[in-house]
C-alpha cells in the first residue's frame, strides 16, 4: 500500500476540489482557518479533505469521500490585492471571496500554492469525526488511503503551461 506520509489532509471547498478535477485550477489560496494562527505547509503531499464555507460542527455524520491527493509544485506569498486579482481567472473564488481572504488576518500574506492533483483510482469513504470538524487547514485523518493506481488531472505540460501563467501574473509589478 502506497499511503502519504502522517495521513495528511488540507480541508478545501468542495468547489475548489470539483475545479481542479476538471483542469481548471492548480492553485490553492490559503491564510488558515479561524482555528489556525498561521497558515504553512504541513507536508508537499496531502489528501484533499472536502468542505463547505465555514463548516462548523456537523449533525450529518454519513461518511466524507476522498476523491484526489496533491503534491506541491510551487509556492508564493502574496501582499498586494491586485496581484491576488489577477489570479480570479484560474480559480473558481469570485472577487468578492478573494477579498474576504485577502483581509482576514490582514497582517500575514496569502500563500498560493500550486498543486499536481490526482485522481484517486476510486473515491474512498472516511468517517466523519468530531475531530475534524472546525475552521482549520489540516487534518491527519485516520484511515489509510492507497494512491497506488492514481492519475494525474493534468499533463506535465499542461500544469506547466498553467503554473507559467499564473507566475507570469504574480511577477508583474504596478
Amino acid at each position: 500500500m502506497n499511503k502519504l506520509a502522517n495521513h495528511t489532509s488540507l480541508k478545501e471547498w468542495a468547489s475548489a476540489i470539483d475545479a481542479m478535477d476538471r483542469g481548471e485550477q492548480v492553485i490553492l489560496i490559503r491564510k488558515g482557518g479561524i482555528a489556525d494562527p498561521h497558515f504553512g505547509l504541513e507536508a508537499d503531499r496531502f489528501y484533499l479533505f472536502p468542505t463547505n464555507f465555514h463548516e462548523g460542527r456537523d449533525e450529518d455524520r454519513s461518511p466524507i469521500r476522498i476523491t484526489h491527493w496533491c503534491e506541491v509544485v510551487r509556492t508564493w506569498q502574496v501582499r498586494d490585492l491586485e496581484a491576488l486579482h489577477r489570479l480570479e481567472p484560474f480559480v473558481v473564488f469570485d472577487r468578492g471571496t478573494l477579498d474576504t481572504r485577502y483581509r482576514f488576518r490582514a497582517d500575514q500574506a496569502i500563500n498560493v500554492i500550486a498543486v499536481r492533483a490526482y485522481r484517486l483510482p476510486q473515491s474512498f469513504p472516511i468517517a466523519k469525526r468530531s475531530e475534524y470538524d472546525g475552521c482549520r487547514s489540516w487534518l491527519s485523518i485516520e484511515e489509510e488511503i492507497d494512491v497506488d493506481g492514481s492519475t494525474a488531472v493534468l499533463s506535465d505540460s499542461d500544469l506547466a503551461a498553467k503554473v507559467d501563467a499564473i507566475d507570469a501574473l504574480l511577477a508583474v509589478v504596478v
